[in-house]
C-alpha cells in the first residue's frame, strides 16, 4: 500500500545460512540421555527442497559433536545416496557444513535432498537449549529431574542440526527413549508408545532395554525451530477443554505441574480455556493445533515461553493457590497465560520474518493478552492497571538517551538477546494500544485478522501488518506509524494557553535528562486525536475545550502544563478517569526529574489525590514518590523530609481500609490494601507494626500481606531482629507456598541493618536457595532499598 521510500534503515538485512536449499521437514530422535555427563544420543534426519545448485549444505550447530552423517538424492523417482566427503564445524559462526561427494564434482541442480545426521548434543544445565531442571519430591525428598527445551531465540542449534532461523519453516517429527515410568510432551499429541527391546542404553546409570519406552508424536505444523519443544519428567495434571469447538471437537487442555502440585493449576486452566476461545473469535481463526499443554518447569529464565502446543512458565507464573498465594499473583497468571495463548496466533501461526521484528511477537501479544485478561475479569478493569504496568515503564526506559526503536536492525543472531526488553514488549504494546484506540478496537482487530489470514503458516514483515490495518482503516497507518516503530524515543507535548481563545500544543522529543540536542529532536510523531488532519509539531486547540490532555493515557507520549492549565487541572481532578490520573502522576514526575516544571508542583498533585480509590492510581503514586526518594537518597534531610510527605500521604488511606473486613473487600480493594500496607509498614505505622509483630511467628497474616509482614518487619531497626530476619530467610531456603520465595527475596532487600544482614543476604547468591531464575528479586530490592544503595556506593569506592 505504502510505495514510499522510507528513511529508516532496512531491518531485513541480516546475516543468514545460504538459501540454496529449503529444509521442509525433520525427524528427530533422541536417546541414550545421560543425565549425570549432561548428554544426549541423537539423529536429525532433514528433508530439503534444492533451490539452486549447490555442492554443501550448511547448518546452525551449537555444543553439538557430529559423529556421522550421510545424503540421499531423491530427483523425480530415482535416489542415490551421497557420501559425505568433509564436515566443517564453525563454532564461532555455530554452523557446521556438509560437503557432499557429488557424481563427477558437479552441483547438484534439482531435486530433494535427505541429510541424516548422527550425534551429540548436550543436556544443559543454564536454562537454555535442551536442559534439566531439578526439584526435590514432597514425599520422599529424593532429587528428581525434569528435561526439556527453552529454544527462544536461537538454542535450538543446540539440541539438533537446523535452519536456526524464524523464517525457515519446516514440520518435525520427534521421538525420545525414555524410562518407562516418565511422562513425554512435546507440541503434537502423542502418536505411539512402546517398549525398547533392542538393547539401547537408557539414561545413567545403564539400564536394561525393557525399562525404556520409545514415545513418538504426530508431525506438527510448518513452524519455526525456536517453538520445537518438548519435556520428560515425573508430572502430574488438571484437565479440561474449550467450550467451542475446533474441528469437530472441544480442545483439551492440561496443566502439567511436578507431583503435588496440580491442584494449583486449577485457575490457570480455566484462564486457558477461557483465552483459547475468546482469541479464536477475535482473530476469527480457529486455535490451530489438536492440544494444548501448560507446564510448570521449576528452573525457568522467563515469565514462559510459547511452544507451540506444549506452553512451559516458570511456576509462579501458571499456579495459584487461593488459600496460600498472594492475590497479586492472580492477575499475573491471568495475563501471562493470556499472553502466550496469543501467540499461538501472533508468532506461531504467522511468525516474523526475521528477528528485527520481534515485536510482531510480543507487542501484539501483550497487547491481545491484556485484551483477554479484560475479557475474562472486567471487574478488574485491567486497562487501568496496563497504563502503570506497561505505559509507565515504556516510557521511563524509553526517555533514556540510550534507548532503541521498537524495530530494531539485527544482523548477527548473537544480537537478539539484547532486544528482549520493555521497548519490544511494553512500547510496541502501548503503541499498538494507542492505535487500536485512534481507529477503534473492533477495527483495529479485523486489520490483524486479515493480516494473519494472509499469511497462513508464514512469516511477514512489519508493514505487512500495518497494510492490513491501513486497508480496513482507510487511514495510512503505515505511513503514521513509521517514526513510532522505526524511530528512538517518544515526544513530550507543551501545553500552554496562547490567549483567551486557544491553547498551543507543541511536541519535543523527550529526554530525563531534560537536554535533547537539535539532532536528537527531528523526528515529528504522529499524534492521535491531537494531529486532526496533518502530523505537526505545533497544533492549537480552543481552551475552553481541554482540561486534560492524552484522554485516557492512549497516546505514548508525555505532556507538560503551564502554571495556568495546572492549576485548572487541580481543581477538576474529580473528573479525570483513573487512567487520566495515571498519566497526569507519571508525567508530572517526569517533567520534574528533568527540569521542565518544579517538583512542589508534583507533591501538590499527590496531596490532591489523597482520597483516590484507585489501586492503580496509588501504585503509580507509590512508584513515583519511591523513585523521588532513590534519587535523593544520599541527602538524608531531604529523605526524611519525603519520608513524612509518603507518611501522612498513605497512613491516612490505609487506615480507612484498614478496618474492612478482608473478606468483604473487592479483589482491587485487597490488592489496594495490601499495597497500602507495604508502605505505610515502611515508614513505621502503628497498625501495620501490630498486625506484623503479632502474626509472623506462627505465620497467621493473610496471604496478601505476606510481603507487608516480611517488609515491615525488616525495613523497621525495632522489628530488624536476627528472629524475624531468620523468618523471611527460612521462606527463602524452605518456601511453604508457589510466591513465598519470590517474596521473601523481595523482603530480604529492604533490610534497615545492613551492618548485621547484608552479607549474609549476599551470600544467598552463592548458595542453592537462591536459584538464578530469583536473581532479579533480591537484586531489585536491594538497589530499591536507600541503606543497601548507599552500602553498594561506599564499597565501590573502596574496590570492595
Amino acid at each position: 500500500m505504502c510505495s514510499r521510500v522510507s528513511k529508516y534503515p532496512d531491518s531485513s538485512i541480516h546475516e543468514h545460512l545460504p538459501e540454496n536449499v529449503a529444509p521442509l521437514h525433520y525427524k528427530l530422535q533422541f536417546y541414550d540421555l545421560d543425565i549425570s555427563n549432561g548428554t544426549s544420543k541423537a539423529t536429525a534426519a532433514i528433508d530439503f527442497q534444492i533451490k539452486d545448485k549447490t555442492t554443501s549444505v550448511t547448518l546452525n550447530q551449537k555444543f553439538l559433536d557430529i559423529i556421522s552423517a550421510k545424503a540421499v538424492l531423491k530427483v523425480t523417482k530415482t535416489e542415490q545416496e551421497l557420501n559425505i566427503s568433509n564436515i566443517i564445524k564453525d563454532d564461532k559462526k555455530q554452523t557446521v557444513e556438509f560437503q557432499l561427494d557429488t557424481p563427477n564434482g558437479t552441483p547438484i541442480q534439482a531435486g530433494d535432498l535427505t541429510l541424516i545426521i548422527d550425534y551429540k548434543c548436550k543436556i544443559r544445565n543454564d536454562m537454555a537449549g535442551f536442559y534439566s531442571s531439578t526439584f526435590k519430591d514432597e514425599k520422599t525428598g529424593k532429587l528428581e529431574y525434569i528435561l526439556c527445551t527453552q529454544f527462544e531465540a536461537t538454542d535450538a542449534r543446540s539440541a539438533f542440526p537446523c535452519y536456526d532461523e524464524p523464517n525457515a519453516k519446516a514440520t518435525f517429527d520427534v521421538s525420545l527413549t525414555v524410562h518407562k515410568t516418565l511422562t513425554v510432551l512435546s507440541n503434537m499429541p502423542e502418536s505411539s508408545s512402546k517398549g525398547l527391546g533392542d538393547g539401547k542404553k537408557g539414561p545413567a546409570p545403564p539400564e536394561s532395554a525393557s525399562d525404556l519406552k520409545i514415545v513418538e508424536f504426530e508431525t506438527t505444523p510448518k513452524m519455526s525451530t525456536y517453538l520445537v519443544a518438548w519435556a520428560i519428567g515425573k508430572f502430574e495434571y488438571v484437565e479440561g477443554s474449550t467450550l467451542k469447538e475446533y474441528n469437530g471437537r472441544k480442545l483439551p487442555i492440561r496443566i502439567y505441574t511436578i507431583p503435588g502440585q496440580s491442584q494449583n493449576g486449577q485457575y490457570a486452566l480455566g484462564c486457558a480455556q477461557k483465552a483459547v476461545d475468546y482469541l479464536s473469535g477475535v482473530f476469527d481463526i480457529d486455535y490451530p493445533l489438536p492440544k494444548l499443554d501448560l507446564i510448570a518447569i521449576p528452573e525457568f529464565g522467563a515469565n514462559a515461553m510459547e511452544n507451540w502446543g506444549m506452553v512451559t512458565f516458570r511456576a509462579t507464573a501458571l499456579l495459584f493457590d487461593f488459600a496460600k498465594s498472594d492475590i497479586s499473583y492472580q492477575q499475573n497468571v491471568a495475563y501471562v497465560v493470556s499472553h502466550e495463548i496469543a501467540h499461538s496466533w501472533f508468532g506461531n501461526y504467522c511468525t516474523m520474518n526475521w528477528w528485527s521484528d520481534l515485536w510482531l511477537n510480543e507487542s501484539f501479544a501483550t497487547y491481545v493478552g491484556w485484551l483477554s485478561v479484560q475479557n475474562m475479569h472486567p471487574e478488574w478493569n485491567v486497562f487501568i492497571d496496563f497504563v502503570s504496568t506497561a505505559v509507565q515503564p515504556a516510557l521511563d526506559l524509553d526517555s533514556l538517551r540510550n534507548s532503541h526503536p521498537i524495530e530494531v536492525q539485527v544482523y548477527h543472531a548473537d544480537e537478539i538477546d539484547e532486544i528482549f526488553d520493555a521497548i519490544s514488549y511494553l512500547k510496541g504494546g502501548s503503541v499498538v494500544r494507542m492505535v487500536a484506540e485512534s481507529i477503534g478496537v473492533e477495527l483495529f482487530l479485523k486489520g490483524v485478522s486479515q493480516y494473519l489470514k494472509a499469511h497462513p503458516f508464514g512469516n511477514a514483515k512489519s508493514n505487512d501488518l500495518w497494510d492490513s490495518i491501513s486497508a480496513v482503516s482507510g487511514q495510512n497507518i503505515t505511513e503514521l506509524v513509521e517514526p513510532w516503530i522505526r524511530a528512538i524515543g517518544f515526544p513530550y507535548l507543551t501545553v500552554s494557553k496562547a490567549n483567551d481563545q486557544e491553547v498551543k500544543i507543541t511536541q519535543q522529543r523527550f529526554l530525563s535528562s531534560g537536554d535533547a540536542k537539535p539532532e536528537e529532536d527531528e523526528t515529528v510523531w504522529w499524534l492521535p486525536n491531537v494531529d486532526a488532519t496533518k502530523v505537526s509539531k505545533t497544533h492549537t486547540v480552543p481552551l475552553d475545550s481541554l482540561l486534560h490532555l492524552n484522554k485516557e493515557t492512549n497516546g505514548f507520549y508525555r505532556v507538560v502544563y503551564d502554571d495556568f492549565l495546572f492549576e485548572k487541572i487541580l481543581q477538576n481532578l474529580d473528573k479525570l478517569s483513573a487512567s487520566d490520573k495515571i498519566g497526569l502522576i507519571a508525567d508530572t514526575a517526569a517533567g520534574a526529574q528533568a527540569g521542565l516544571i518544579k517538583t512542589s508542583q508534583f507533591l501538590k498533585l499527590l496531596s490532591g489525590l489523597k482520597n483516590e480509590d484507585n489501586v492503580s492510581v496509588w501504585s503509580e503514586i507509590i512508584t513515583r514518590l519511591n523513585n523521588l526518594k532513590g534519587i535523593f537518597f544520599e541527602d538524608k534531610q531531604l529523605l526524611s523530609q519525603l519520608s513524612k510527605f509518603s507518611k501522612d500521604l498513605y497512613n491516612e488511606k490505609f487506615n480507612s481500609i484498614w478496618g474492612i473486613e478482608a473478606d468483604k473487600l473487592s479483589f482491587s480493594d485487597s490488592k489496594l490494601r495490601s499495597r497500602l500496607f507495604i508502605q505505610t509498614g515502611a515508614t513505621g505505622s502503628q497498625p501495620a507494626l501490630e498486625y506484623a509483630e503479632k502474626t509472623i511467628k506462627d505465620a497467621s497474616y493473610e496471604p496478601s500481606l505476606k510481603l507487608g509482614v516480611f517488609k515491615t518487619l525488616l525495613s523497621n531497626e525495632s522489628t530488624c531482629t536476627r528472629e524475624n530476619f531468620n523468618i523471611v530467610l527460612q521462606e527463602v531456603k524452605f518456601p511453604t507456598s508457589i510466591d513465598s520465595r519470590e517474596i521473601a527475596l523481595k523482603a530480604l532487600g529492604s533490610i534497615s541493618k545492613p551492618d548485621e544482614f547484608l552479607d549474609e543476604v549476599l551470600g544467598l547468591y552463592f548458595t542453592e536457595s537462591l536459584p538464578e531464575m530469583d536473581y532479579r528479586f533480591l537484586t531489585g530490592a536491594l538497589t530499591e532499598n536507600p541503606l543497601t544503595k548507599s552500602y553498594q556506593v561506599i564499597c565501590s569506592q573502596f574496590g570492595v
